[in-house]
């Protein structure tokens, strides 16, 4: 009699197909991006731990049970971190091939009422304008340093990038690695896969020259690559305080530091106290660069298309948010009312 394996892929398995649901396993953890992994992941950790202290079953768990988890932790956790944690305790129960079943009125009536007791708005990191970008690169050195930090913030900017994708850009064109290819009348930004296009189908993001040689992201590229001599590997790495460069990329949390720091500098020579800079400084972060070249295009009447097309969008209504914040004080009725 064939056997089955219901907790490999979520349903029984005969002995003979066990392979190709072992490689099944494979592509399903392929589905979601690594660090949603590494996060569910954690969370289950989590959740067994808790349960483990109580007596109580992790795998299957009790609706009762991943609700008292919520409850006791809905005081010292963000309710964003819940949802991902309730949603990778149903996602191990649902690949097990386990119901977990938490549609009943009380579970819904208590999780929606731990929402509204404990729900806070997105801490959202402020947008880097082009005004305050412009005050940002021009404190940078002419260093090493400086003009990695420049063609950085400035590359991040105009391609709308994340920081994690800025991080893992490549010189040169290397099997399923992003990479810049230069052009005659630009760059060219070749993404493989992204937070948005999961299927790896690619995308090309196009970077023009800059009007301003200060802030052209174009030159300011080119002459980091020539500085640091780079032919193929990271397009930004790392710099030690004796001006090596490393071989490996600079991590997505350098570049928000490298943004940090470039504000901080600016403020500071504008005469702000150290104490001051550090916390204007700290209103900004990695995707600040990319909120801010969508903010700034939608002040300046970008059409919104465009600006959903640079940023890769999906929906346009995700989109929409920034168009209205770029575009707060534009054909504002309170400005046209006489005041």
């Amino acid at each position: 009699m064939a056997q089955q394996n219901g907790a490999e892929v979520g349903f029984p398995v005969p002995t003979g197909l066990q392979a190709f649901a072992d490689r099944a396993r494979g592509y399903a953890d392929q589905s979601r991006a690594a660090n949603t992994r590494r996060a569910y992941a954690s969370d289950v950790r989590a959740f067994a731990t808790w349960c483990e202290e109580r007596g109580e079953p992790a795998m299957p768990a009790s609706p009762a049970a991943v609700l008292a988890y919520l409850i006791d932790h809905a005081t010292t956790l963000k309710v964003a971190t819940l949802q991902r944690r309730l949603a990778a305790i149903r996602e191990q129960h649902a690949a097990a091939g386990i119901a977990l079943d938490t549609s009943s009125a009380a579970f819904r009536d208590t999780w929606r009422g731990i929402k509204r007791a404990h729900g806070q708005p997105a801490d959202k990191k402020r947008p880097l304008m082009t005004v305050d970008l412009r005050r940002a690169v021009a404190v940078l050195p002419d260093s090493l340093t400086g003009l990695r930090d420049r063609a950085l913030i400035l590359v991040g900017f105009a391609a709308a990038l994340r920081r994690s994708e800025l991080a893992s850009l490549e010189v040169a064109r290397r099997e399923d690695a992003a990479w810049i290819e230069e052009r005659p009348d630009g760059l060219v930004i070749h993404l493989g896969r992204s937070k948005t296009d999961q299927q790896a189908e690619g995308v090309e993001i196009g970077v023009p020259y800059g009007s301003n040689m200060e802030t052209c992201p174009v030159r300011s590229y080119r002459a980091w690559i020539k500085a640091a001599r780079l032919e193929e590997g990271p397009a930004f790495r790392p710099i030690d305080r004796h001006g090596r460069i490393g071989a490996d990329a600079v991590t997505d949390r350098a570049v928000a530091r490298i943004v940090q720091r470039s504000v901080e500098a600016a403020a500071l020579a504008e005469g702000h106290p150290p104490e001051e800079a550090r916390r204007l400084a700290a209103a900004y972060a990695g995707h600040s660069l990319r909120s801010g070249l969508a903010t700034s295009a939608a002040a300046n009447d970008a059409p919104g298309h465009a600006i959903q097309r640079q940023l890769r969008h999906k929906r346009f209504d995700t989109t929409s948010g920034y168009i209205r914040s770029g575009q707060l004080f534009r054909q504002n009725p309170a400005g046209m009312a006489g005041l």
